[in-house]
């Protein structure tokens, strides 16, 4: 009877998977004129003796096809700083996330959603300067393709997340072929439209539409 259930779970999962996998990499067009409104212009870290905050959008750098990064997010990392069991902080991740359709943006039938995506990382020194932790949350009975984990790298000023295979991921690709896919690491970057401004002053090349990089206002 588990086994049924089990297997009955899996598929209905892969098929949510798979059909809002198709709407990102078919074309994340419905949402594509959605931009970060530019008071979040900053990057980096704020770092003091209680707290670590980010805010921006998660990308894979250098990628220059929009229809292989990540649902267009908008993010705040939040973490307290702690001492216990050998965690140095608490963070909390929050992201409001779109997710597209095949189609191009439709202000009489809309048609492109929003989310919001919060996780929560017990962090841990992994070199001087770097922390990373899993998500306290995802419990090991969750079906999905991928662990997440956020890296703090305080060395280079950036915030990662890099994901790990889970043993259900197999399960998922015997149902349906490579379901799961690749995904690859994602940097926060700032995608507010003052680094298209300042990165335009400093090329002749046409930029897309949709930039990010990692300057801020500080940056002229």
């Amino acid at each position: 009877m588990f086994k049924v259930k089990y297997w009955t779970f899996i598929t209905s999962v892969i098929l949510f998977f798979f059909n809002n996998n198709n709407l990102v990499l078919l074309a994340a067009n419905s949402c594509a004129n959605l931009s970060v409104i530019g008071n979040y212009d900053q990057i980096g870290l704020i770092d003091n003796s209680t707290a670590i905050y980010a805010v921006g959008t998660f990308r894979v750098q250098d990628e220059t096809d929009e229809n292989k990064q990540p649902n267009f997010n908008f993010a705040t990392m939040d973490c307290t700083k702690i001492r216990q069991d050998g965690y140095v902080a608490n963070c909390t991740l929050s992201k409001a996330v779109t997710w597209a359709e095949n189609n191009s943006p439709n202000a009489d039938s809309p048609n492109c959603e929003l989310d919001i995506d919060v996780s929560n990382f017990l962090m841990k020194e992994i070199s001087k300067g770097v922390l990373m932790g899993s998500d306290v949350g995802t419990s090991a009975d969750f079906v999905s393709c991928f662990n997440t984990m956020l890296v703090i790298d305080k060395n280079r000023q950036r915030v990662y997340l890099n994901f790990t295979r889970t043993a259900h991921a197999d399960d998922m690709e015997k149902i349906v072929a490579n379901i799961c896919g690749k995904p690859r690491q994602q940097v926060l970057m700032n995608c507010t439209r003052w680094a298209r401004v300042r990165a335009s002053k400093k090329t002749d090349e046409t930029l897309p539409s949709r930039y990010c990089d990692f300057s801020d206002s500080n940056d002229r």
